[in-house]
């Protein structure tokens, strides 16, 4: 089977204990998987990944200066996704979370949390019901960028350490003007295995301040209110819709009808090809 055009990117800050090696187990993906190690083994991951790089520091500040060196990575592809490696999923649910990205014109968006994930906000968790809903921000846990929507706010990831605040000061940077740019992606949820505040990035900043952060760049950016709000907001969404079953049961027998056709028209195929193969006899 041919590989998927890889027309995205995914950019992961990788600890010890990443789970990427399940995001890539299967080969036919539409991703390239950059990992920037902050680890202190060294090499560790550089044969499960397409890009590498290894650099201390947390995250959002570390991508910044990954993108400020390698600006070409955001012309190269079309959306870049920026996870956290706590992140439990398998490689086509990524791959079909970018498809749905692509295919709905989105501009920022998230994959939904299993129900048994750990979460701080509870609208972010999986809606079965829907394929995506059309919301007023995504979580700096997961967010997935156009090209464009990553142009517009990649010089954010400078200011905040932790990256609190950033997710509501993103809406308002990118081109959302009926409300559908931004969504949850429920078709494609991902499981959060850790407690919140309970990993690495914390653990390893110690006397990092995210209140103080989120304060300051809420502030700068005029987005006070929009961190009150901004979580509750609901734009709509497109619904996972099962058929009624009178339409189930009128299209299971037109599609066995329409196989029949088809054997019927095999056979006569077939016996004509067997009728042109036969020699004829010769005339007395």
């Amino acid at each position: 089977m041919p590989h998927r055009p890889r027309r995205n990117l995914v950019i992961l800050r990788a600890g010890d204990r990443s789970l990427h090696s399940q995001w890539i187990a299967d080969e036919d993906r539409n991703f390239d998987l950059l990992v920037s190690y902050y680890g202190a083994v060294p090499d560790l991951y550089r044969d499960a990944a397409d890009l590498y790089e290894a650099r201390r520091g947390p995250k959002w500040p570390c991508i910044a200066e990954l993108l400020d060196e390698q600006p070409e990575l955001v012309d190269a592809y079309d959306a870049i996704w920026l996870p956290d490696d706590d992140l439990a999923v398998d490689t086509a649910t990524v791959s079909r979370m970018f498809d749905l990205f692509h295919a709905h014109g989105l501009q920022l968006a998230q994959p939904a949390l299993t129900r048994e994930s750990y979460f701080s906000f509870d609208t972010l968790l999986r809606h079965p019901g829907y394929l995506l809903r059309y919301m007023g921000f995504v979580e700096v846990m997961a967010p997935l960028f156009s090209r464009d929507a990553m142009r517009r706010c990649r010089a954010t990831f400078h200011e905040s350490r932790i990256g609190w605040g950033l997710d509501f000061v993103w809406p308002t940077l990118i081109d959302n003007p009926d409300g559908h740019r931004i969504a949850v992606i429920d078709d494609t949820p991902v499981w959060h295995t850790r407690p919140i505040g309970g990993g690495d990035l914390y653990k390893n900043n110690p006397d990092a301040d995210p209140m103080r952060d989120a304060r300051r760049l809420l502030a700068k950016y005029g987005c006070e209110g929009t961190r009150v709000r901004a979580k509750y907001e609901f734009h709509g969404g497109i619904r996972l819709v099962q058929p009624a079953w009178r339409d189930r049961l009128m299209l299971a027998l037109r599609g066995l009808n329409a196989r029949r056709r088809w054997k019927r028209r095999e056979r006569a195929e077939a016996r004509a090809g067997q009728a042109a193969a036969t020699p004829a006899a010769p005339k007395s």
